[in-house]
């Protein structure tokens, strides 16, 4: 095979573990309550000193919501 072949099945195999579920999700292995999800993102967020009001609200809302989702859980 060449070097060029190897790469393209490398990355179809990768593809096709990640379709197929064989890698667990990493929120699906230790799933915290909403609201300690809730208090570790307003903290992450307060420390990081993501604005909260006025014209950049939608940054921290946007940042909370990821954060949120990275614990299994949605706004």
């Amino acid at each position: 095979m060449t070097f060029k072949n190897k790469i393209i099945a490398a990355l179809l195999g990768t593809a096709l573990v990640t379709a197929f579920g064989v890698i667990p999700d990493a929120s699906a292995a230790k799933k915290i309550s909403y609201e300690e999800a809730y208090k570790r993102c307003k903290a992450f967020l307060d420390k990081e000193g993501s604005p909260g009001t006025g014209t950049q609200a939608n940054v921290r809302y946007t940042r909370g919501s990821a954060c949120m989702k990275k614990f299994g859980h949605k706004l």
